[in-house]
């Protein structure tokens, strides 16, 4: 049971790791747990303002003394967040089934689960207990988006739709499921939403996420239909309405990439620690909506090759062993750049063992986490053998597809073609700077020529990952393995040409965007 008093200096805590002011929030939990050794409430509290703190470790043991702790749902839920968040999958994993079997009906904890399942890259198990939970709370609107959006990954329409429906009928104004509901297939003339979407967006005093999702599933739904003037229009009305609800600072995120360029030179480069000798890990890297996702079915297909989706360890791993060096180290002097003197070697190792945990001993595992492209330098040092396979594609092209897609939460600098296109050319002078960083190191592949030439480019990509070829790596689009990426429903199909030059499509809208990637001398 908890008192007042103590409900009182929880509700303080809350606030405390709510405002960012952890080390405060840190102090309290000492001291209630001196004062409430064994109360579930306090641990819980104890072990998220460890965990913000950096103390993961610490974290994790305040949740397994709590008594009983193991038929706690709550408790057991956070503590598969906290194995997930550190890397430690299959205990996340078996943590999770261990609380998905005493839940209950609590509408958190069931979302909770079975996000961790998606994360653990168990989507059918993911959606098995969302059916459930559709059983237990069938007027749950989380739910029914949760399953359906599950059930689009697992390339599973007919369903994903039937539930979406269920849910707008409940939620008419629901933003996900109307953009969800546009994705799940391609619209037809006869079988559209445009109507629906209109008139949903003609009523007063709509949210903003409403307005951006709904205006993003029209100008799919027009694109669909070859309506692309309507189809841009839309366009640019859900971009602006969701760039409203961002609170991206483009100079502060390039800065940070100029940083890396600017102390990463070739001469440093050399002097770096040597890295761990393993040769699986295949790193494909880019812009988004490049053919990342493509490639990466491609090389999946083959017997010998395991993904691991948008892996994110790499870029975690690295900042957690900066964040060691400087805690180590108390003071930096100004100027130094301790990512140069991080030991290499351990962060390989670090890194290989976590991909492990999904890639199991699969000769090769392919890691297709886009943003990757900013370490390739770190990549390189840490991992010498591993492969870098860069996607490139026509400039106007790239920033059209990324422009034209709803990401959520991700990639914020695309719902402005200004801050797009200075990204874009940002993006262009780091990757020609990692070329002269690592000369020979990055394969380059062209989405125009893969599409155009799809085995000729498949067996240069299979060769230069040093493995025999397989005919299945063709047949990439009947893999029944899900596809967690704005992709999802284009690598279900056969290769086609159908996306070069779309760009055209937003006719002179991206006129001022292409004065300034001809300005950067990236088009003519």
């Amino acid at each position: 049971m908890v008192t007042a008093t103590l409900q009182e200096q929880l509700n303080r805590g809350a606030k405390l790791l709510q405002t960012g002011q952890v080390e405060e929030a840190l102090e309290l939990a000492r001291e209630l747990l001196s004062q409430y050794q064994g109360h579930q409430a306090v641990h819980l509290f104890a072990a998220d303002a460890s965990s913000l703190n950096g103390y993961h470790k610490a974290a994790i043991e305040c949740l397994d003394v709590i008594p009983n702790g193991q038929r706690h749902p709550a408790v057991l839920v956070r503590k598969a967040e906290l194995l997930f968040s550190t890397g430690q999958r299959r205990a996340a994993l078996e943590t999770a089934r261990a609380a998905a079997e005493i839940v209950g009906s609590d509408e958190s904890q069931l979302r909770s689960v079975a996000r961790l399942y998606t994360d653990c890259q168990d989507l059918e198990g993911a959606r098995a207990l969302l059916l459930q939970a559709q059983e237990r709370l069938p007027d749950s609107p989380q739910i029914l988006y949760d399953l359906a959006l599950s059930e689009f990954h697992l390339n599973l329409p007919e369903e994903a739709e039937r539930h979406i429906d269920l849910l707008l009928q409940t939620v008419p104004a629901h933003a996900g499921a109307l953009h969800l509901r546009s994705a799940v297939r391609t619209q037809s003339a006869e079988r559209n939403h445009i109507d629906d979407l209109q008139e949903r967006l003609r009523a007063s005093s709509q949210p903003g996420n409403l307005v951006a999702a709904a205006n993003f599933a029209l100008a799919k739904e027009y694109e669909d239909l070859a309506r692309y003037e309507e189809s841009f229009t839309a366009l640019e009305k859900g971009t602006s309405a969701y760039r409203q609800m961002l609170s991206y600072d483009g100079k502060t995120e390039l800065a940070s990439h100029a940083g890396i360029r600017k102390q990463f030179t070739p001469q440093a480069y050399e002097s770096l620690s040597a890295g761990f000798e393993d040769k699986s890990p295949v790193f494909v890297i880019g812009m988004p909506r490049t053919g990342t996702t493509l490639v990466e079915r491609m090389l999946s297909s083959h017997s010998q090759v395991m993904s691991l989706g948008e892996f994110t360890d790499f870029p975690r791993l690295l900042t957690e062993m900066i964040r060691a060096k400087a805690a180590e180290l108390g003071s930096v002097p100004s100027g130094q750049d301790l990512t140069l003197s991080l030991d290499f070697d351990q962060l390989g190792e670090r890194y290989v063992a976590s991909a492990r945990q999904i890639a199991g001993d699969s000769p090769r595992f392919v890691d297709k986490l886009p943003y990757n492209f900013l370490y390739c330098g770190y990549i390189a040092a840490s991992l010498p053998n591993a492969k870098l396979i860069h996607l490139t594609r026509d400039p106007l092209d790239t920033c059209y597809a990324v422009y034209k897609t709803l990401f959520f939460r991700a990639y914020s600098y695309s719902y402005r073609l200004d801050e797009l296109a200075d990204y874009y050319i940002s993006y262009r002078k780091h990757m020609q700077h990692w070329h002269e960083v690592l000369p020979g190191r990055i394969i380059d592949v062209n989405y125009e020529q893969l599409v155009q030439a799809p085995e000729e480019q498949a067996r240069r990509i299979v060769s230069c990952c040093d493995l025999p070829w397989e005919d299945a790596v063709l047949d990439f689009h009947a893999q029944e393995s899900p596809a967690m990426t704005a992709s999802a429903m284009q690598v279900r199909n056969p290769v086609n040409t159908q996306s070069i030059g779309a760009w055209r499509r937003a006719g002179g809208s991206f006129n001022r965007l292409r004065e300034r990637l001809q300005e950067a001398g990236l088009v003519s």
